[in-house]
């Protein structure tokens, strides 16, 4: 059996509040402008398709591991701020120093990751800033619902790479999840078949639950683990 992938257009309202948490608790996830689910894609270059399991953390568990604790000192002397989203000149500039660096195929500006021409815009965006002395280092992105928020999108100055300002950048958003009641931080999805998406089991493993498809319920990760999805996909799933 394979799910097909479904795409979801905004209606009048758009994807905010209370609609946003339910789709995102179903199982699905932004792609510009449409909310869409998968569970299996093609993220190899030659485009074989590979299984995919999106991914939640239950805020409120959270209990930060060494390398989260590591990464806060590092990054003690930047300035951190949050703002309804917006993509200027300055995050544009950042964004193609990223762009320029990045070794996987992505967007070629931040306009064109988050927004689509045809589609006014249905989500209700905000944005993490992190600056070094005045200059914008890093920028992330995520969507706000009444009790869950989404990662759309982080990125950072390459010539910072050595602070993880990627999971800075998550930290920043549970700090900003706990500090404003959210129980839910939705991360997107993992893949059994690479390890390039297991940055989204930092920093706790036990606070992460994955999505099973079949079922169309949430488990605690640490019970399944990388082996137990392995086993789940080929006992539902097959490439016919």
């Amino acid at each position: 059996m394979m799910i097909a992938p479904c795409y979801i257009l905004p209606g009048e309202n758009g994807f905010k509040g209370n609609l946003l948490d339910d789709y995102l608790a179903a199982g699905y996830y932004r792609m510009l402008h449409t909310m869409f689910t998968v569970h299996h894609t093609p993220i190899t270059e030659n485009g074989d398709s590979m299984p995919v399991f999106w991914l939640r953390t239950r805020v409120k568990d959270i209990h930060e591991n060494k390398a989260a604790l590591a990464i806060r000192k590092k990054c003690s002397d930047f300035s951190v701020a949050c703002a309804s989203a917006l993509i200027t000149k300055e995050t544009e500039e950042l964004y193609t120093r990223y762009y320029n660096a990045a070794n996987f195929s992505t967007s070629e500006t931040c306009y064109a990751c988050l927004h689509d021409n045809e589609i006014p815009a249905p989500f209700n965006s905000q944005m993490i800033e992190i600056k070094h002395n005045d200059k914008l280092i890093a920028a992330g992105y995520f969507d706000l619902g009444c009790k869950a928020i989404t990662g759309i999108l982080n990125f950072y100055d390459p010539m910072y790479k050595k602070y993880s300002l990627g999971k800075w950048l998550m930290l920043q958003k549970i700090e900003w999840a706990k500090a404003n009641g959210i129980e839910w931080y939705y991360t997107g999805y993992i893949s059994t078949g690479t390890d390039k998406f297991d940055y989204k089991l930092f920093p706790d493993t036990s606070a992460i639950e994955v999505f099973l498809p079949v079922e169309e319920q949430w488990v605690s990760f640490n019970q399944v683990g990388k082996a137990g999805l392995i086993k789940y996909w080929g006992n539902y799933f097959t490439d016919e």
